[in-house]
C-alpha cells in the first residue's frame, strides 16, 4: 500500500472512530477516550490504535479524587477490553465508509504520551527548585 493512502486511510479510521465510539458504544467499561493516533500496517491487515482518556487515566479534573495508580491501571485495562469486545462492531461500521477491500483488524493499545510528558515535566521542575 502507498505510504499516501496509507496515510488517508490512518486519518479516516481515526475520525470515524472518534465519532462513533462516543456515540453508538454503550460500554460501561470505555470512558470518554481520545484516539491520538492510528498506524496501519504496511499491507493494510492491522491497525494499530492508541488511545487516551480523556482527563487522564488517574482522573481527579472534574472534582472527583484522583485514583491510586492500581486503579488508574484498571480503567485503563477495562477501557481496552471494552474496546476489543467492540472490535467486531467498529470493523463492520468502518466496512460501510471506507473503500478498500479489506477492512484492517483493530488492535487498541494505551498512548501514555500525554503522561508521560507531564511526568518529565515535573521531575525537570524538581531539577530546578534544587
Amino acid at each position: 500500500m502507498q505510504s499516501t493512502r496509507r496515510m488517508r486511510l490512518q486519518s479516516v479510521i481515526q475520525d470515524e472512530l472518534s465519532q462513533v465510539v462516543p456515540r453508538e458504544v454503550k460500554d460501561p467499561r470505555i470512558p470518554a477516550v481520545t484516539f491520538t493516533e492510528v498506524q496501519v500496517t504496511q499491507d493494510g491487515s492491522q491497525a494499530t490504535v492508541f488511545v487516551s482518556i480523556l482527563g487522564g487515566s488517574q482522573g481527579g479534573l472534574d472534582g472527583a479524587p484522583p485514583l491510586s495508580d492500581e486503579a488508574a491501571k484498571k480503567r485503563m485495562k477495562d477501557c481496552l477490553a471494552g474496546l476489543t469486545s467492540a472490535s467486531g462492531y467498529l470493523r463492520r461500521h468502518l466496512a460501510r465508509v471506507l473503500s478498500v477491500r479489506h477492512i484492517p483488524t483493530l488492535i487498541f493499545r494505551e498512548d501514555r504520551g500525554f503522561e508521560n510528558s507531564l511526568r518529565v515535566h515535573e521531575l525537570l521542575k524538581k531539577i530546578s527548585e534544587s
